[in-house]
C-alpha cells in the first residue's frame, strides 16, 4: 500500500517549515544578563605554584548579545564553572580596566559568537605574588635535655619557597631546622639508635613570617639516645648557706628571703620522681667564704642546686631561676660582738 502523493508533499512541507523555524530561531539575536564567576590565573604558571593571585575568584554579571543558540552556549560557559581569565606574569598589583574585553577575547567565549556588551564590575584589581624557590641545608634540632650522639638527617637538602619581595631576607647559606618533639624522645629507650620525624622550620633569625613553605615539610632524624633527662619546675626551693666552720659564732647571716620560687631543674627521671613524690627536696646552695663575711656582702650568687634525700645524700643537678643558673640572693651579714 502506497501513501497518496499529497501525504508526501505534506511531510516535505512540514520538514522544510521546521528547518526554517529552527534557522530563524538560531539567527534571532537576543540580549541576556548572566551571573557567573571569573577565575584569575597567571598564564605562564601552569603548575599553579609560582604565582599566587588574590583574590583568585570574583562574581560577575555579564550582559550577552547574539543568536539564541550562541547566547545559550555562552550562558553554559559562565554558569557551569568559573571562567578562567589569564593574567601577565608580573609581580605586584594589577589593574584590570578592560574586563569585558578580557572575557570577549577568551577562545571559548569567542567561539560561541556572542558579544559582551558589559560586565559588572567593569574593572577589578588583584595582587599577584611571585614565589622564588631556594635550596636549604637541613640540620637536626633535638629539643631535649637528654644526651644524644651519632645524629644524622635525611634529606640533607630541601626547597624553601618565599615571595619575591622577601627573598632578600634569606641568608646566602640557608639552613632549616628539623625540630624533634621532646615528647617523642621521652618515649624512647636509651642505648638504641632511633629514627623520628622532625618538623622543618626556618631559624628565628630568618624573618619571613609564615609566608615561607618548605618541601618536604618534615625530615627523618636518626640518633642514639645515651641518657635521658627530665625537666620540672619546683614551686619553692630553700636557700642553704654553706660556710667555713671556723667562722661559727663570729658572724650572723640572714637571708632576705629563704626561698626561691619556681626554679627549673633538670635531672634523671628517677630523681625528678622522688622530688614530685616528696621523698627528696631541692635546695639552692650559697657558699660564703670568710672574706665574704668580713666584707659583709649584701648579695651572693647561688653556687649550685642539689637534690637532698631523706638519708642526707645530696646530688648536684642543673637548675635555673628565670634562665639564670646562678641567681643572686640578698644577704644581711653582721659581726657578732
Amino acid at each position: 500500500m502506497s501513501l497518496p502523493r499529497q501525504s508526501g508533499t505534506y511531510v516535505v512541507v512540514t520538514i522544510v517549515t521546521l528547518l526554517i523555524w529552527i534557522l530563524a530561531a538560531a539567527k534571532t539575536r537576543q540580549v541576556e544578563t548572566v551571573a557567573g564567576r571569573l577565575d584569575f590565573t597567571v598564564a605562564s604558571d601552569s603548575a599553579g605554584d609560582r604565582f599566587q593571585v588574590s583574590p583568585d575568584q570574583i562574581p560577575v554579571t555579564v550582559m550577552l548579545e547574539g543568536p539564541a543558540i550562541a547566547v545559550r552556549e555562552a550562558r553554559g560557559l559562565l554558569t557551569s564553572a568559573p571562567l578562567t581569565v589569564p593574567l601577565p606574569a608580573e609581580h605586584g598589583r594589577q589593574e584590570i580596566d578592560d574586563l569585558a574585553d578580557r572575557i570577549q577575547a577568551l577562545d571559548a567565549m569567542r567561539d560561541t559568537g556572542v558579544s559582551i556588551l558589559s560586565v559588572e564590575p567593569p574593572r577589578f584589581s588583584v595582587d599577584v605574588t611571585e614565589f622564588v624557590t631556594r635550596t636549604a641545608v637541613t640540620r637536626a634540632d633535638i629539643q631535649t635535655t637528654s644526651t644524644v650522639q651519632d645524629v644524622s638527617i635525611a634529606p640533607t637538602e630541601v626547597s624553601v619557597t618565599v615571595p619575591r619581595s622577601l627573598v632578600h631576607e634569606l641568608p646566602d647559606r640557608l639552613v632549616v631546622d628539623a625540630i624533634v618533639d621532646p615528647r617523642d624522645v621521652l618515649r624512647l629507650e636509651p642505648g638504641v639508635l632511633h629514627t623520628v620525624d622532625g618538623a622543618l622550620q626556618l631559624p628565628d633569625s630568618v624573618r619571613v613570617g609564615g609566608s615561607a613553605t618548605i618541601d618536604p615539610p618534615t625530615a627523618r632524624v636518626s640518633f642514639q639516645l645515651v641518657a635521658r633527662q627530665r625537666r620540672a619546675t619546683v614551686p619553692k626551693v630553700r636557700v642553704q648557706v654553706v660556710s667555713s666552720p671556723e667562722d661559727f659564732g663570729l658572724y650572723h647571716v640572714e637571708l632576705a628571703s629563704p626561698l626561691l620560687a619556681d626554679v627549673d631543674i633538670e635531672a634523671s627521671p628517677d630523681a625528678i620522681a622522688e622530688v614530685e613524690a616528696g621523698k627528696a627536696q631541692v635546695i639552692a646552695v650559697v657558699h660564703l667564704s670568710t672574706r665574704d663575711k668580713e666584707r659583709q656582702l649584701e648579695q651572693k650568687a647561688v653556687s649550685f642546686f642539689a637534690i637532698v634525700r631523706t638519708s642526707g645524700e645530696a646530688t648536684p643537678i642543673a637548675g635555673s631561676l628565670k634562665d639564670d643558673p646562678h641567681p643572686m640572693v640578698d644577704l644581711v651579714i653582721r659581726s657578732v660582738e
